[in-house]
């Protein structure tokens, strides 16, 4: 029995720091994420949104420039056709300054759970995507 209630205990632990979600950066201040960035990881629901070489998620950050009026624009590298292009995403400000609107292969939402400013940004994208079929 005491070995029932310390695995019971063990377990409830282990679920509660599992359930852990990071809160979003509701201080960002879009204006120190400004600069040169890359890509360290990525991961998605569907996994061929990545898989492919030119999966439409596949994307590769490069820099960040905050506009005047709060929105951020965003260069980033796309591999298409075999080549490696630069593309331009506008992201809207909304009334959170954590969170911010881009059409991306449909309505997307951007948001910025966690930063520290000069060593890591993470950025998550949420939208329904297109279906995906295995090549």
């Amino acid at each position: 029995m005491k070995c029932f209630l310390l695995a019971l205990g063990l377990a409830l632990a282990c679920g509660i720091q599992a359930a852990y979600i990071p809160q979003m950066a509701g201080d960002l201040d879009i204006r120190k994420v400004a600069g040169m960035w890359h890509t360290v990881a990525m991961a998605a629901s569907n996994m061929l949104l990545l898989d492919a070489e030119s999966g439409p998620l596949r994307v590769y950050v490069e820099d960040l420039k905050p506009t005047p009026e709060g929105d951020l624009e965003i260069l980033l590298q796309k591999r298409e056709n075999h080549e490696c292009v630069e593309k331009t995403l506008m992201a809207q400000k909304t009334e959170d300054p954590a969170v911010f609107t881009v059409n991306y292969h449909g309505e997307r939402k951007i948001s910025v759970p966690d930063t520290d400013y000069s060593s890591y940004t993470i950025f998550c994208m949420e939208g329904r995507c297109p279906p995906m079929r295995a090549a």
